[in-house]
Formats: C-alpha cells, structure tokens, sequence
C-alpha cells in the first residue's frame, strides 16, 4: 500500500497517533509533560461521571451529533420520525432524512460564543451556544432551507446547497448585531462545496436528486454489502470514502485544514524519521459515528469496523487531558500561546473568552496534543471497562466517549474557567479550519 494511500485510510490513525504515544513514553515530546500518576485520577473521574448520570453503562447512548437535537430532553428527532411515518414514508426514506440533517449538523458543529442564543420556533424555548445550533439546523431544515423543491422540505439537496448564502444562513440562526458569531461564512462554504461534490459524485449521492441520504442506495447496492433477516451488514470501509468527500478533502485544499490530498493528516515532529505524518479523519470521523446511528435505528444495519473508529481529538475529549493535569503545556509553548492570544485579541471582532494559549491549526503544539488525546484516551475507556467488568460489545468507544471522556471534558471546562467554558488551548478560528 502507498504511504499516501494508507495516510487516507481509517486504521492510519490509531498507528500513528500511537507512535506520538510512544515518544511520549519515552520522553521526546516537543510541546508537553505527561503526569502518568494523573492517569488514574482521569479513569476514576470517568467512572464518577458514569455512574452519576446512567443506572448502568450500557444505557449510554452512543456518541452522535443525533444528541444535541435532544437538548431540553425534548427527542426533537424521533418525534419527526413518527410524523414521517403517520405519513407513510418508508424505514428507508426515513434514513436518508436523517443522513440529510445529520450531514448539515456535523458540518455546522462549531463553538460559538458564550452570548449567542436561539429561540425555538415551535416552543418559544430559548437554547445557548452549541445547542442553539442544533435546533436552528433543524428548523431550517423543516422549513425547507436545504431543499430545491418546496415539495420535499425536509431534505438536503445538491442544487440548495450550491445557492445557499451567508445571508439565509445568518437568517435561519437569528443573527442580529448583538447576537452573532465567527465562522459562518467559512461553514456556508463548506455547504456550498458540499452542494458541488453532491453533484459530482452522482455515483454516491444519487443520478436524479443528489443528497447525502442517498449514500444509502450505494451502500446496500455495494457488493461488499451483505443482506441479512436482520437488516443489511455493511462495511465501514465502504462508508468511509463516502464521508471523506463531504468536507474533509475540500478543507485541506489548501493546506491550512490539513495536507492537500490527504485531508485532516499532519507532520509531527515527535515521531522520528522522514515519514512523520499524523492522520486524525476528525470530521470524517464525526459523520461516521453520527450516519451509523440511523441505520442503525430504522434499517438494522450492523455496521462492520466500528472497532476502526477512534476517540476524536476535539475540544472537550483534549481539553479533559489538560485539565486533569495529565497533560502540561511546556513553557516555553505556553509563553507563545499567550502572546497569541493577546495578538489575536486586537483584532476586531474577537469574542471575549478567559486567556488562554491560542494556536492555528498547523501549529505543531495542536498536532501534539491531537495525537496525544487518541492514544490515551483509547487508555482511558479500556481502563473504565475493565473497572465495570464490560466488553467492547458491551460498553463501545462511542458510549464511552459520549457518556465519559466527552461529558467529563466539558464538565472539567466549565468548572475551570466558568465565565467562557473555553478550552485550555483555544484554536485559532481560519478559512478551512473545521475542528
């Protein structure tokens, strides 16, 4: 296998993220101390976080942008669902609708800033941040903003999406002068590309209306495919170069999300050697691990190779390393990070958050802390497993994930800087970045 072909490949990024493990074990790390005595204080913390929120662990649902629909414990999803069905449509069409929502949403998770609210059209309830997001997405998308035909609202199509502007989008997320937030412009792009490679791929996203839930049609059509009475086994190496064509490539373009040609994959220094790149698949990623859900749910898909999947370096699950003290900062990092912020800061328009090391994507500080976070926390959830005395089968990476490290991160951000909720080390917002 080509290096470059296998630097695209999902099972690339535990290999090599381990490889920034190992330097760490044997203290060659360019940008931060490990505490290895902090480990057990982060399994523990965990395992705290678990059993205060579920009866048993096998009740944690699995990690999905399907749960910031959610918010409020409203199941805004599964309530559209039932109207679908009333309707007649099929398991199958259900699914795309889904696919359709849940493609937008991963595109458009990002963090706004800590004022930016948004009223609920249907309940007049008003959510914060992230979670304003996600019920602004799904009122745009029962109103018929991604869709071409006004027949069909409640779909994502080619056409839509290569037309949408700024403006409707700002619209559709109540923006006014007092309540906005950078970024969007850059989202809206990601969208209109999307749109475009809709189009192009009409063998994924359909020959008459392209839509990211007619992947759907492909992967059953696949040959690798198999049909079962249960519902349809489907590789996740099928899905997977599907994803990759929904943003992840279009970010790296230009080499500022990534390296041209092979998305969210990055030199680091602390593996020795010429061939020093790391791969994350973030975004890709995130679709995968929302996009099975549904089939999942209405078609009884199994979904072989989830075992693939990886802890996702974002904010919550790295910030979770550093608040804990497992992961330090080296000074003389933590001094550039500062003066970064403080440069950044003078820039109009900039939201106020709490100081903290500011970076750009590229910087190596970001790609060292990335990789760290997939191999330990890969550490973590067989620890916590092993303390619940529960297999993989049992307790999966993905409700590990949404249930502990991702819940813990947030949790230990809040109570460290309690005015902003920021990470320890805030990134650098840029054209192409989709962290």
């Amino acid at each position: 296998m080509a290096p470059n072909e296998f630097l695209l490949g999902l099972n690339s990024v535990r290999e090599r993220c381990y490889k920034v493990q190992e330097a760490a074990n044997r203290n060659r790390l360019n940008h931060f101390d490990v505490d290895t005595t902090k480990l057990d204080d982060m399994i523990q913390f965990v395992i705290l976080i678990i059993k205060r929120d579920y009866e048993h662990p096998s009740e944690i649902p699995a990690y999905s942008r399907w749960r910031h629909f959610n918010i409020g414990n409203n199941p805004r999803l599964d309530t559209l669902m039932k109207s679908w069905t009333a309707l007649g449509q099929s398991p199958l069409e259900q699914t795309k609708k889904l696919i359709d929502i849940l493609v937008i949403a991963c595109l458009m998770d990002m963090k706004p800033y800590q004022s930016y609210v948004y009223t609920e059209h249907s309940t007049n309830k008003v959510f914060k941040r992230k979670d304003g997001i996600a019920v602004a997405i799904l009122d745009m998308f029962l109103s018929g903003t991604f869709s071409s035909d006004s027949s069909q609202p409640h779909r994502v199509d080619s056409e839509a999406l290569m037309t949408l502007s700024y403006e409707t989008v700002a619209r559709g997320l109540q923006f006014s002068q007092k309540n906005e937030f950078a970024g969007i412009q850059e989202r809206v792009e990601i969208l209109n590309h999307l749109g475009l490679a809709l189009g192009q791929r009409r063998d994924y996203f359909g020959n008459t209306v392209q839509r990211p839930g007619n992947m759907m049609d492909y992967l059953l059509d696949h040959p690798t495919t198999i049909k079962t009475k249960k519902g349809p086994l489907i590789s996740i190496e099928t899905i997977w170069p599907v994803v990759q064509e929904m943003g992840e490539m279009w970010a790296s373009e230009e080499g500022i999300g990534g390296t041209k040609g092979l998305g969210d994959v990055w030199p680091c220094k602390a593996i020795a050697g010429q061939d020093n790149m790391v791969s994350f698949h973030k975004l890709s990623q995130w679709l995968v691990y929302s996009l099975i859900e549904p089939m999942e749910k209405l078609l009884g898909a199994t979904i072989e190779g989830t075992d693939l999947l990886t802890p996702l370096p974002d904010y919550c699950n790295g910030g979770f390393l550093i608040d804990t003290g497992f992961l330090t900062l080296k000074p003389v990092d933590y001094e550039r990070g500062i003066k970064n912020y403080h440069q950044n800061s003078l820039l109009p328009s900039q939201p106020k958050i709490e100081v903290a090391p500011m970076f750009d994507m590229s910087d190596p500080v970001v790609v060292e802390w990335r990789a760290l976070t997939v191999a330990y926390l890969d550490l973590v959830a067989e620890r916590v497993r092993q303390s619940f005395r529960l297999s993989k089968k049992m307790l999966s990476l993905s409700q590990l994930i949404q249930g502990g490290t991702w819940s813990a991160g947030r949790e230990l951000a809040e109570i460290s800087r309690p005015n902003t909720h920021e990470p320890p080390i805030v990134i650098k917002v840029d054209k192409r970045v989709i962290y």
